[in-house]
C-alpha cells in the first residue's frame, strides 16, 4: 500500500522564533502584536573574521542611510551599491534577525539572514546573499524555510547571487558620483536635450563637455540615481547609448 502524499513529501518547516535586536537588547518578537518597528532594528551581531573565514567584514558607506553599514563580504556590499541606487529603498540593515527554524526532518536551525529593506511604501524585503556556485542543498533548504518563514509575515524573500564582473565594475564606477554637485543643476538642462535624442550616446556627452568636466561628471550622477540610462551589463565607451528614463532632478 502506497504512502500518502503528506507522508511521502514532508510539509514546508515552519519557522520557530525570529529575534530582532532594538537599542535595549535582543527580543523574541511575538508577530501577534503585529511586525517590529523596522527602522528602530539593529544588526543581531557584529561580523567577525578569524583564521578560518571566508570573508572579511567591512564597514561601507550606504547613500540610503548616509551612514556606514557593516557587511560580512564583498558580495554584500555589491548589493548595497545595487540598493543604494533603487529610489525605493529608504532604509536597510544587515544581519537583521535571527531566525530559529525547524527543517523537514524536524532538526532544529538557527539562520541570520544577510540584510533587511524596507520600502519606500513600507514593504519589507530579507535578503540572504550567497555566490552562485555557492549555494549548496544546505543554503537551498534554509532559502525555502527563511522564504516560508517571510511569506507567513508578509514580508518579502530575495536571494542575491551576485552580478556579472561586468555590471560590478560599472557600479562601482557610478558610485564616485553618488553625491550632488552644485553644478549638476546648471548641466541638467544641456543634459536632457542631449540624451532625448534617439542617437544620444556617451560620445556625444563628451565631446558636448569641451572638457569642462560638468557634463561629464553630471552624467556620471545622473546615471547613478537612474535618470539617465545606459546598460549597466555591457562595457562602457564612447559608442554606448544613453538616454532619460524619466525627468532629471
Amino acid at each position: 500500500m502506497g504512502q500518502s502524499r503528506d507522508a511521502a513529501c514532508p510539509r514546508p518547516a515552519r519557522v520557530v522564533s525570529w529575534t530582532f535586536r532594538f537599542d535595549a537588547g535582543p527580543q523574541v518578537w511575538d508577530w501577534t502584536t503585529g511586525p517590529p518597528d523596522v527602522p528602530a532594528l539593529r544588526s543581531i551581531r557584529a561580523p567577525r573574521s578569524t583564521e578560518k573565514s571566508r570573508h572579511i567584514p567591512v564597514q561601507a558607506h550606504s547613500v540610503t542611510l548616509d551612514g556606514p553599514i557593516r557587511l560580512e563580504s564583498g558580495l554584500e556590499h555589491d548589493l548595497v551599491r545595487e540598493l543604494d541606487r533603487d529610489p525605493d529603498v529608504v532604509w536597510m540593515v544587515s544581519q537583521p534577525a535571527r531566525l530559529a527554524l525547524s527543517t523537514a526532518n524536524r532538526r532544529s536551525r538557527v539562520h541570520t539572514p544577510d540584510l533587511l529593506v524596507l520600502g519606500r511604501e513600507g514593504a519589507v524585503t530579507i535578503w540572504d546573499v550567497r555566490p552562485v556556485e555557492r549555494q549548496d542543498e544546505k543554503f537551498v533548504e534554509s532559502r525555502d524555510l527563511t522564504e516560508a518563514a517571510c511569506g507567513e509575515v508578509g514580508w518579502g524573500y530575495r536571494v542575491y547571487g551576485g552580478g556579472s564582473p561586468v555590471r560590478r565594475d560599472n557600479v562601482r564606477w557610478l558610485t564616485a558620483y553618488r553625491r550632488v554637485m552644485p553644478w549638476y543643476p546648471a548641466a541638467r538642462d544641456e543634459l536632457l536635450r542631449i540624451c532625448r535624442d534617439p542617437g544620444a550616446t556617451v560620445g556625444v556627452v563628451l565631446d558636448a563637455d569641451r572638457g569642462a568636466g560638468h557634463l561629464v561628471s553630471a552624467m556620471w550622477h545622473y546615471a547613478w540615481i537612474g535618470a539617465l540610462v545606459v546598460d549597466l551589463d555591457q562595457p562602457i565607451g564612447r559608442t554606448t547609448p544613453i538616454r532619460a528614463l524619466r525627468d532629471v532632478p
